[in-house]
C-alpha cells in the first residue's frame, strides 16, 4: 500500500487553521453566545414572565427605582438582585440564583411560599453593589448634609454589619405586601 505523506506547508496551514479557529472563533462566537444570554436575561420583563413573579413585578412598576418617577430611571432586577461588585461575582449568583429561581418554579412549589416572611431575610438576595453602581455619590453627597449623613455613616465608616435594605426596607417594590396579600389588585 502506497501512502502519500501530506506536505509539510500543509501540514502548518492545517494547525494554523486550526488554531486560529481554536484560539479566536469558538471564543469569540462562545462570547456572543453568552452575552446574549446574559443581556436576554437580566430585565425585569424577563424575570415577570414566571408565574410567582407577578405580584413583584406590579409592586417594582410602581416603585421609583422601577421608572415610576419624572426621571423615568428603571433599575433591572439583576442590578439589585445579583452581586454587581465583579464580573466573576455577577456571573456566580446570576447562575446560582438563576438555577435555584428555575429548580423551584418548575419543581417547586412557589404559590406557597411564604413571600412575606422570605422579605425578613432581604439582605441575603439584594446586593449593595447595586445600591452603590447607581447611587455611587452618597458618600460624597451625605458628607456635606449632616442630616443625610449620620444615618449613613456607620455604614461607610464599616462600623455596622447592616446593608442598604437593613434600613430602606421597602425600595425596590412598593406596596410590595399588599401585592403579595393580592397580586390581582389594582393599588
Amino acid at each position: 500500500m502506497n501512502v502519500k505523506k501530506i506536505p509539510k506547508w500543509l501540514l502548518i496551514l492545517l494547525i494554523v487553521i486550526v488554531g486560529f479557529i481554536a484560539l479566536f472563533v469558538l471564543p469569540f462566537f462562545s462570547w456572543l453566545i453568552a452575552d446574549e444570554g446574559l443581556n436576554r436575561t437580566a430585565h425585569a420583563d424577563f424575570c415577570a414572565q414566571c408565574h410567582s413573579m407577578e405580584p413583584f413585578w406590579a409592586a417594582y412598576q410602581q416603585d421609583i427605582h422601577g421608572g415610576s418617577s419624572k426621571y423615568g430611571f428603571q433599575a433591572s432586577c439583576t442590578n439589585c438582585h445579583l452581586d454587581n461588585s465583579s464580573s466573576v461575582a455577577y456571573f456566580t449568583t446570576k447562575a446560582t440564583k438563576g438555577l435555584h429561581d428555575l429548580l423551584v418554579e418548575n419543581f417547586g412549589d412557589p404559590d406557597n411560599i411564604d413571600w412575606e416572611a422570605m422579605r425578613e431575610s432581604r439582605e441575603e438576595y439584594t446586593y449593595d453593589s447595586g445600591c452603590l453602581s447607581c447611587h455611587n455619590n452618597l458618600l460624597s453627597a451625605t458628607q456635606s448634609n449632616s442630616k443625610a449623613f449620620l444615618p449613613h455613616k456607620e455604614y461607610f465608616s464599616g462600623e455596622t454589619d447592616k446593608k442598604c435594605v437593613s434600613c430602606h426596607e421597602h425600595v425596590g417594590h412598593k406596596n410590595m405586601s399588599d401585592y403579595i396579600k393580592n397580586p390581582n389588585a389594582a393599588y
